[in-house]
């Protein structure tokens, strides 16, 4: 007896074969909203038919589901009834093109759809629910992985550099193109690549590993035979790649201003330099430090950094707390910026505090451009949690003298005052005495200093443990962090806090031993978290 009842097929839905965005939501076919874009269904109409696979479809797109006409790389679960798992991989070789051995999407039972039916969201697969494959490929290396970065453990080790690169430059390339499917796809393979303990050097090794899809498997096969790949080759040589990964590595730029820059025929820095278009005041600032910005932040300065910053915050508030966070607390050992989360035990302490910071540091010849924003987390309150912080922060440019970063030894106490450049006329909060031409020349007469993009963030301590994590990065493992308590938790995770929907509460955490723990989730160390 089947578990759903049958409805005879629309023929408009049969017949549409519109293509549509499997990772950004929208609308289904029936008009209602797509809730869950990260899980893609494919329905397996052998043994199932078309009537009842109609049906499903219907059903699943009104729920929230994504479901996909046709079997493709969006795909992450492929649902059949009455098969096994062999079946239906020889179904989708024999119909689709489908590499058994490279097959990375779910093979699940009808139970699975039905049971994520009843619950109205997607429900983590159990053993019951996958369907069994024997005939597979012989020495597979490693043990079964998973999708999501916060589930892995990702060091800095990286086995795997030729490929990932190669992915991370198709990554970028979509990124600039602002198709964000594509970018997403080719960082989730690349990602995967990075955790793997071995070296991958036969496409067979690569069997079950999940997030590598037809295009990142293409590209990795052709490294394997011929050393490189001729799309990542030609998307290097490509001027609108060269030209946008130029702008939008100049501070204050993203993509669309790269790109509108790029059509009106602007091509390199001096060109930018000398053209006539109005710039805004982080873009002036990115701009006129442009050379310093793009050399890689060094541990020993960022160690510098925080020995000033940590004075400047305990001249006003001595019991605060100031934490190294970024890449460098998951141990790297250079940035392109350097990020301090502040806090104080007693909450409410912590007000105010950064107007203070960053007025002295002005006043000391630290700071060449400063902008901050204040908190409006109470805004958020009954809300969505969104994906960006509403933290109070500067984001800043600050002055650092090298022959000071030559003589220190990391993690010696210093004289913070001696530390202070006394050359005053930064950009920001202090008043901006000079023109852009004017800091110019003087920065040409006096380069013993180097300029270094700083961020500090003042987090309530009620919320730090949710800030540390979220500042911490990386990027990949933080948003996979967000939809895995999403998807598989019903909870909203953001910098602030862990809500849970089911038990209609926020839930407190001292440390992020502990908001792991609240997701049912190993505790990953930021050593680990490089995803």
């Amino acid at each position: 007896m089947p578990l759903l009842p049958r409805k005879k097929r629309r023929k408009d839905a049969a017949l549409s074969t519109e293509p549509r965005d499997p990772l950004v939501g929208g609308n289904s076919p029936g008009g209602t909203a797509v809730k869950f874009g990260e899980v893609g269904i494919f329905l397996v109409e052998r043994r199932m038919g078309s009537s009842r696979r109609s049906f499903l479809t219907e059903l699943a797109q009104k729920k929230g589901f994504r479901v996909e006409e046709h079997m493709s790389e969006s795909v992450t679960h492929v649902v059949s009834e009455n098969n096994t798992g062999d079946e239906v991989l020889d179904l989708l070789e024999k119909q689709n093109g489908v590499c058994r051995t490279g097959f990375t999407a779910a093979l699940v039972d009808i139970a699975w759809f039905t049971e994520c039916m009843g619950a109205g969201r997607p429900l983590e697969l159990e053993t019951r629910h996958r369907l069994q494959v024997t005939r597979v490929a012989a020495a597979v290396i490693g043990v079964p992985i998973s999708p999501y970065a916060c589930q892995r453990r990702t060091t800095l080790n990286n086995k795997n550099r030729l490929l990932t690169d190669a992915l991370k430059i198709l990554a970028e390339n979509a990124e600039l193109c602002e198709s964000e499917g594509r970018y997403l796809a080719f960082t989730r393979a690349s990602s995967i690549l990075k955790s793997l303990p071995y070296n991958v050097t036969r496409m067979e090794v690569l069997q079950g590993i999940p997030s590598l899809g037809d295009h990142s498997r293409k590209v990795i096969k052709e490294i394997l035979e011929d050393g490189l790949c001729r799309e990542v080759e030609s998307v290097i040589q490509n001027a609108r790649y060269q030209t946008l990964k130029l702008f939008t590595s100049i501070f204050g730029v993203g993509v669309k201003t790269a790109d509108k820059w790029y059509r009106e025929g602007l091509r390199t820095i001096d060109e930018l330099r000398a053209s006539k278009i109005k710039l805004t005041k982080e873009q002036e600032a990115g701009l006129l430090y442009y050379e310093d910005l793009i050399v890689p932040v060094t541990r020993a300065e960022a160690d510098l950094i925080g020995q000033i910053v940590e004075g400047a915050v305990h001249r006003f508030l001595p019991t605060a707390i100031i934490t190294l966070a970024g890449g460098f607390r998951r141990e790297k050992q250079s940035g392109h910026d350097v990020d301090f989360l502040i806090t104080h035990p007693e909450e409410g302490k912590e007000e105010g505090l950064i107007y203070q910071v960053i007025s002295w540091m002005v006043t000391q010849g630290l700071i060449l451009y400063d902008d901050i924003t204040d908190n409006s987390y109470h805004k958020l309150k009954n809300k969505e949690p969104e994906i960006f912080d509403h933290f109070t922060k500067c984001f800043s440019i600050f002055k650092l003298k090298k022959e000071t970063v030559n003589n220190i030894e990391p993690n010696r106490p210093n004289n913070r005052d001696s530390l202070a450049v006394n050359v005053t006329g930064g950009i920001g909060l202090a008043g901006h005495a000079e023109t852009t031409r004017q800091v110019s020349a003087a920065a040409a007469r006096d380069k013993n200093w180097k300029a270094v993009r700083v961020d500090l963030v003042i987090a309530p301590f009620g919320q730090y443990a949710y800030a540390l994590l979220g500042w911490t990065g990386s990027q990949l493992f933080e948003r996979d962090l967000r939809r895995y308590a999403k998807h598989f938790k019903h909870m909203g995770l953001n910098s602030h806090s862990l809500f849970d929907n089911e038990q209609n509460k926020f839930l407190p955490a001292a440390t992020e031993e502990e908001i792991f723990a609240h997701l049912g989730l190993d505790y990953i160390p930021p050593r680990e978290r490089n995803a």
